[in-house]
């Protein structure tokens, strides 16, 4: 299992997604600081429910976040991955 936990800022406003009858929201979002020049930074955060309610209630473009979910990798053979995690869990991160 992916489980991971990240820091995250958001760069993008969210994109509306319906799948049969469920409603989602894809969001880009980036790390505060890139550790590489060849890192990935960039991840695409899938929310539905009452994570998506939150999201759009309480967050806007530059905020940051801690979130909690599962990563997944699409087609890892090459090199431009797409990261996404699927919310779990989402808080505010503050920074003073």
């Amino acid at each position: 299992m992916n489980h991971a936990i990240f820091i995250v800022k958001v760069i993008n406003t969210p994109i509306h997604l319906i799948y049969s009858n469920f409603q989602t929201i894809e969001v880009k979002v980036r790390f505060p600081i890139t550790r590489k020049k060849n890192s990935i930074n960039e991840l695409t955060l899938l929310l539905w429910g009452q994570s998506k309610d939150d999201f759009l209630k309480y967050y806007k473009i530059q905020d940051y976040l801690i979130i909690e979910g599962i990563l997944t990798l699409h087609d890892y053979k090459n090199e431009d991955n797409d990261a996404n995690i699927v919310v779990k869990r989402l808080y505010p991160f503050l920074l003073i």
